[in-house]
């Protein structure tokens, strides 16, 4: 990500997620997805290939 909104978005969400702040996690995830695409490839789905997999 080289987008200074995108990575403002997925640094809030990963406080959100640390905080465990779960409205404000959804929030960034939409505002992530409603983000204008960078070559072809969702910001979203760039950024979760990153994370671990939520516990079962």
């Amino acid at each position: 990500m080289s987008c200074t909104k995108c990575i403002d978005l997925q640094r809030e969400l990963e406080a959100a997620e640390r905080a465990r702040d779960r409205t404000r996690v959804v929030d960034c995830r939409v505002l992530l997805r409603r983000h204008p695409q960078h070559d072809g490839v969702p910001v979203e789905a760039g950024a979760r290939s990153q994370k671990t997999p939520p516990p079962e």
